[in-house]
């Protein structure tokens, strides 16, 4: 009996457990403020029924394949910073193949998928360029590494752009990326398109790094590189294949910004996602060190910097810079507070060991 409750005791203590803990207190601090707001002779809001926020989620859900991508470096050890400037570059070359395509006569639905396949061509490509790196140059740091190639990135993005916007808005073939942008209905609830893609996705990603030996290969990679060299698995090729996965997403993630952005390409696009995928990733629970993370648990912070940012946004007035600073906290804390439960926990155990060794020592 005592084992099933420390079981159950353990269960309701997982991160899983605790970040949806923290999305329920959340809905219900802000629905409070909102019945407050009614009370006080305000118009109530009502931001926090089900149809609203699943539809509001969909501007925050922008940088969720990033997100999948960024995950999986971190669950291996490593860090890529690079991932906002692959994803803008990928979008700069979609929009260059798309314009010199239909320049040169080719049929604009043939001309917007050559532009597609050259966006996750680019994505792959940078991705991969960053796995080479790492492999081949392993007295450096990834985060130096990819700091170094999120400069070039942006860098060839401003040179193909020439610093200029592509617009394609009176573009009926190219515009028609907007509808990634789109809703459906769903039991009466408008669901984004997107969420649907990323909700897609993010159940192969789990189903795949929770449930072959192809996932527990990336988390021993991340326990311990030298061992799991050693047991026979090829960590460099691993590392290359997860990089270029890593730049696929973040091209992925450049078209669905395209299409939620009025069919608009700048150099400067999507600057600073690669904090937000980094902070979802490090939220649901992976981290620099490697070997430990969850999929549901990057599917709950994703939730949680949603109904963050629309509650303090809608029902507080805060600005985007307060709102960052708010996304800063958590992240410090979901980053402290494992370390103090399991140093809580170490002194816990330790203690124990030595009562015992008291007890034999008088007996």
């Amino acid at each position: 009996m005592g084992k099933q409750a420390a079981r159950a005791l353990k269960g309701l203590f997982r991160w899983e457990t605790m970040l949806l803990a923290v999305l329920v207190l959340m809905c219900a601090v802000f629905d409070r403020r909102d019945a407050a707001r009614q009370a006080a002779g305000l118009s109530k809001k009502d931001v926090f029924n089900l149809a609203v926020v699943v539809k509001g989620l969909r501007p925050y859900m922008l940088y969720g394949f990033m997100t999948l991508g960024v995950m999986l470096i971190l669950a291996m050890g490593d860090i890529d910073i690079s991932v906002g400037a692959s994803a803008a570059l990928s979008v700069a070359v979609m929009g260059v193949v798309y314009q010199s395509a239909t320049v040169s006569g080719l049929r604009a639905e043939s001309a917007l998928a050559l532009a597609l396949l050259s966006c996750l061509a680019t994505g792959g490509l940078c991705g991969a360029a960053n796995g080479f790196l790492v492999t081949r140059f392993k007295e450096l740091f990834a985060m130096i590494i990819t700091l170094a190639t999120q400069l070039f990135y942006r860098g060839i993005a401003y040179l193909l752009l020439g610093g200029k916007t592509l617009t394609f808005k009176n573009d009926v073939t190219f515009d028609s990326l907007k509808r990634l942008y789109d809703t459906v209905q769903i039991g009466g609830v408008s669901v984004p398109v997107m969420l649907i893609a990323l909700m897609a996705a993010a159940a192969v990603y789990a189903v795949w790094i929770h449930g072959t030996p192809g996932g527990r290969r990336i988390f021993a990679l991340g326990t311990n590189a030298k061992a799991t060299f050693y047991s026979g698995v090829r960590t460099d090729r691993v590392k290359f294949g997860l990089f270029t996965l890593c730049g696929l997403t973040s091209a992925a993630t450049g078209v669905f910004f395209v299409g939620a952005t009025s069919s608009s390409i700048r150099a400067d696009a999507m600057m600073g996602y690669e904090m937000y995928a980094i902070a979802a990733a490090v939220l649901g629970g992976f981290s620099t060190s490697g070997g430990k993370g969850s999929v549901i648990g990057v599917a709950l912070s994703l939730v949680i910097f949603g109904v963050m940012k629309i509650g303090l946004g809608t029902l507080y007035g805060f600005v985007d810079s307060m709102v960052n600073l708010s996304v800063g906290v958590i992240l410090i804390i979901s980053t402290l507070l494992p370390n103090l439960i399991s140093g809580a926990g170490e002194a816990i155990r330790l203690n124990r060991r030595r009562a015992r060794a008291n007890v034999s020592y008088q007996a």
